[in-house]
């Protein structure tokens, strides 16, 4: 290991007590919190409950705006310590991408909030659809959550995490062209076709930057012992 690498993992060794290896952890959680909201409000929709779909989002805006709490008391502790200022760079970029995928489901859940107030419809099916995209999200979190612990911890098994992030934002892309399908099917409501595209790009853009924040945790733990 280059000296380096094992400066970091040192540095987070020092702060184990700390509040940045627990920050970390928390915002990650903050943020699988809004995906799981996401995904409960997919299965009231697909149910026809939309007052358990309106109580979902709700705490999926409160878990979104403690993600964002967290992220700047987590940046702000960042610039302590003895990191070097590309480590730093590193890792506050690493903690505003893992947010951003919080604020993807805040994006998803404010088109669900309209696609209810408009009275657009969305069939049944499509919501099922959702529920499935959402579920495997979840899981890909998961994984990134999974390699956040080994990443401050300097445990072995991380490729596995990141190989599991990758498998499921691999399933969300193939799931984007059948969502996409039947959005625009010959009976779908117009209004329904275009916030089926608003809420599907969140969920794919929230994927996408998942499986990025699993790329620099790669790199974090990997590049500087080569």
């Amino acid at each position: 290991m280059s000296e380096d690498a094992k400066g970091l993992l040192d540095w987070f060794g020092k702060r184990k007590e700390g509040v940045v290896q627990d920050g970390m952890r928390a915002h990650a959680l903050a943020t699988l919190d809004c995906v799981t909201e996401l995904g409960n409000t997919m299965r009231s929709m697909e149910a026809g409950d939309t007052a358990g779909a309106s109580k979902a989002i709700e705490r999926l805006y409160a878990c979104e705006h403690e993600a964002d709490t967290l992220e700047e008391n987590l940046c702000n502790q960042l610039s302590l310590g003895e990191l070097n200022p590309q480590e730093r760079e590193d890792l506050l970029h690493f903690v505003k991408k893992t947010d951003a995928i919080a604020n993807w489901c805040k994006e998803a859940a404010i088109h669900i909030q309209l696609a209810r107030d408009v009275g657009a419809v969305i069939p049944m099916q499509i919501w099922t659809m959702f529920v499935s995209a959402t579920s495997d999200l979840e899981s890909e979190v998961n994984g990134l959550i999974n390699a956040i612990k080994i990443l401050t911890e300097g445990r072995d098994g991380i490729d596995g995490c990141i190989m599991q992030v990758k498998k499921q934002e691999r399933s969300i892309d193939s799931a984007y062209m059948v969502i996409a399908s039947a959005a625009f099917g010959p009976n779908m409501d117009h209004r329904g076709t275009m916030i089926t595209m608003r809420i599907l790009d969140a969920i794919e853009e929230a994927a996408d930057t998942c499986k990025g924040c699993a790329e620099t945790i790669s790199i974090l733990f990997y590049a500087k012992r080569i």
